[in-house]
């Protein structure tokens, strides 16, 4: 470090020259500026036309443009945008389902553009530190400027180019390559067959466990993106899956007066809406007439006999068709067809409970009680059973895990389910580990927790299957 002195030194010509050229490499004076300025932005596209192998100044999406500078002369551009829709490494290294990629794929930016104006070997700083530098303020920049932080970004590397030294330097993770596809537009992709390297880096210290989480912490919950409900929700691959899945139904329509043949049809609509988020049969039927002819022909709908045209099953067909079909039969392909498609999450934590189907006793006097197990992790319920008349959960939880595999998992229930038979059941038969709520109305047992909340702290499992230690008793 130079420090200034009182007095001026008295210098020869030469040696003035070497010390400006010192004090310019020790004191570079490094600033990094976002670019707001359209004159700036006009001068950036032009120097990303001139210098980037791409050829190309337009970023997809949010975006923000920085430039680096050295005493006041730009040396560096870096360009961000929105991240990519789909990608599998990225989404598998998060944990990300469809639906949470949808919801929080906003948190994530992509590091689309960087170009060095001048090699470092002029004495310019290292790509490494630029991109720190860049990195400290992107989250603040970006809630500054569209209403949101970001806590993880990405980035890909051409490997016939480039050897992704400067990310490696700076920390990046190197997680996978991509399939060879670019985003052209907005919403389409087009195949280029150049697989790049995909890199991330956290700018937050849990970034991975914060966007997978089920529920978001509540710093991170307010930026959680909400899903249109008219939205189409799954891809075309998902959707052809979807109706294979509902092939074997029988349609419970007599054969005449038919104007939408395939009852697969009809129930793909409704599942792909209630995905979407509409949990009432109107919102279910604003949703089907919302498709448009590609999503239509997709889902196999019919052809309207004058137009030609594809049309969608009314609300009032989708609830005739629901009403009719056999309820667990319905279920069980659809809550199959959802675990298909999550298979290799597997069941880490399940939550029962037991509901009163609202407005059913309306219909002819009796109530109509449902018994669910939801996936903590995606928001999915796995199985659903009604409880027979006179009687409730209790002894119905048997029937309703009976088809799961819960070896490891955790299976959380109320106060009802506090028995000693359901525990006995999840320890011994499904290999699983109880989370189960005491309270007062079973003093004994509610005396006894209270005795031991104050023993030693400590966890244990009680299917052992996290400790090594082999069941414990219920």
């Amino acid at each position: 470090m130079l420090c200034p002195t009182n007095q001026t030194p008295t210098l020869a010509p030469a040696d003035l020259l070497i010390t400006d050229v010192l004090r310019e490499f020790a004191s570079p004076e490094l600033t990094l500026e976002l670019l707001s300025d359209p004159a700036d932005e006009a001068r950036w596209n032009k120097l990303i036309q001139k210098h980037h192998y791409l050829k190309e100044h337009r970023l997809v999406g949010e975006s923000l443009k920085y430039v680096a500078k050295q005493n006041g002369e730009w040396i560096a551009l870096l360009g961000w945008s929105s991240a990519a829709f789909h990608l599998d490494a990225r989404d598998a290294w998060i944990g990300w389902t469809d639906a949470l990629r949808q919801s929080r794929r906003s948190l994530v930016a992509c590091h689309a553009r960087f170009v060095l104006l001048a090699p470092p070997s002029l004495g310019r700083p290292l790509a490494s530190q630029i991109l720190s530098l860049n990195l400290a303020c992107l989250s603040e920049h970006w809630r500054q400027r569209y209403g949101h932080p970001i806590a993880l970004v990405e980035t890909f590397v051409d490997p016939e180019r480039f050897e992704g030294t400067c990310y490696r330097a700076a920390n990046w993770i190197e997680i996978g390559v991509t399939k060879g596809f670019g985003r052209s537009r907005i919403e389409f992709y087009q195949l280029h067959a150049k697989p790049k390297a995909l890199f991330l880096y956290p700018l937050v210290s849990q970034a991975r466990q914060i966007l997978s989480a089920p529920l978001l912490p509540p710093d991170w919950a307010p930026f959680e993106r909400v899903v249109d409900p008219l939205e189409y929700p799954l891809s075309g691959r998902q959707t052809q899956s979807l109706l294979q899945a509902l092939e074997p139904l029988r349609d419970p329509r007599r054969h005449r007066g038919w104007r939408h043949r395939q009852v697969a049809s009809i129930v793909a609509i409704a599942t792909a809406a209630m995905i979407a988020g509409n949990n009432c049969l109107l919102d279910i039927g604003e949703f089907a007439q919302s498709l448009n002819q590609n999503q239509l022909r997709s889902l196999r709908a019919s052809r309207c006999r004058h137009t030609g045209k594809l049309v969608a099953p009314s609300e009032s067909t989708i609830r005739r068709v629901l009403q009719h079909l056999d309820p667990a039969e319905l279920d069980g392909m659809v809550s199959g067809w959802l675990r298909s498609h999550l298979q290799d999450l597997g069941l880490t934590a399940l939550a029962v409970d037991g509901k009163c189907l609202r407005t059913a006793s309306k219909i002819n006097g009796q109530s109509i009680q449902l018994f669910g197990a939801l996936d903590t992790q995606t928001r999915i319920v796995c199985r659903q059973i009604k409880i027979p008349a006179k009687t409730n959960e209790i002894p119905a939880l048997k029937d309703l895990l009976a088809d799961l595999d819960l070896r490891g998992a955790l299976v959380s229930a109320d106060a009802l389910n506090t028995q000693k038979s359901s525990a006995t059941h999840l320890v011994e038969n499904k290999q699983a580990d109880y989370l189960l709520v005491v309270k007062a109305n079973q003093p004994k047992l509610f005396e006894r927790l209270a005795r031991l909340s104050q023993a030693p702290t400590g966890v244990f499992f009680p299917s052992g299957h996290h400790s090594g230690s082999g069941p414990r008793p219920a």
